[in-house]
């Protein structure tokens, strides 16, 4: 089993989303796991109307650390996207996802016909426990069309969190939003890292995925999901150790953004 883990810095939003969305997009034949591993609280539950069990919590409270037992805890979005779910309350959240990671993280990087991708929400400071036990770990940053200071800072933020993901000898890539002001090339050379894919910025693509959680009824025309899919092709060839994290060109880019 693959883990990839999906992270944004300060200032930047979009992490659960692409999540979701690169969840839904796998090519058929690779079966995916979402799993909610942010330590400040899950937001599947509530959004999706799923209960808030079982989910991490009942799997960390259970004895049984197999894959079997811990299939018992998945639910389902409307899509039929099998997801485990964190609780809502950051307290609960940050010990049951770190607990989850410890307990399970090992257990799932040593099978691999299974791909769990890891919603790590936002690093404010030390590196998230589920980046840490991840094969691959994607760093959202969103781009202020509208404002190249905005847009610095949270290219800044980004940087700091590279930082420590390198100081922790994890293999990352960078997952832009948004085309503008700067391009991609110009964003691989300000963070010294590559920009692994970009993707529009959709709101109302991003509206319809989030809304009903599935792909379809609209959802899998727009621009987001459409770019969403041949990203999630590429994390499968990476993952399958046949692509590799290079940056994306200017072209492929453009292209992405439609």
């Amino acid at each position: 089993m693959s883990t990839v883990a999906v992270l944004e810095g300060s200032g930047t939003t979009g992490s659960t989303t692409t999540s979701a969305l690169l969840a839904a997009c796998l090519p058929e034949g690779h079966p995916v796991v979402l799993a909610e591993c942010d330590p400040s609280g899950g937001d599947l539950a509530s959004w999706a109307q799923l209960r808030d069990s079982p989910g991490w919590s009942t799997a960390v409270a259970s004895g049984d650390r197999s894959w079997d037992g811990l299939q018992t805890h998945l639910q389902q979005l409307p899509s039929g996207l099998n997801v485990l779910v964190a609780p809502t309350h950051t307290t609960q959240a940050h010990v049951v996802t770190r607990e989850a990671a410890k307990r399970f993280g090992p257990l799932l990087r040593s099978m691999s016909d299974i791909t769990v991708i890891a919603d790590c929400g936002r690093m404010t400071g030390e590196v998230p426990s589920w980046a840490l036990v991840a094969d691959f770990v994607l760093l959202v940053v969103r781009q202020a069309s509208s404002s190249e200071g905005a847009t610095v800072a949270r290219v800044d933020r980004a940087g700091e969190c590279l930082d420590a993901l390198r100081a922790a000898r994890l293999t990352v890539g960078v997952v832009v939003i948004g085309a503008r002001p700067y391009s991609p090339v110009e964003l691989a050379a300000a963070v010294h890292a590559d920009v692994f894919a970009v993707l529009p910025e959709d709101a109302a693509g991003a509206a319809l995925a989030a809304g009903a959680w599935t792909i379809g009824r609209g959802a899998a025309r727009s621009p987001l999901a459409r770019a969403a899919r041949p990203v999630s092709e590429r994390l499968v060839a990476v993952l399958s150790g046949i692509g590799s994290g290079v940056p994306v060109s200017r072209d492929a880019g453009a292209e992405a953004i439609g």
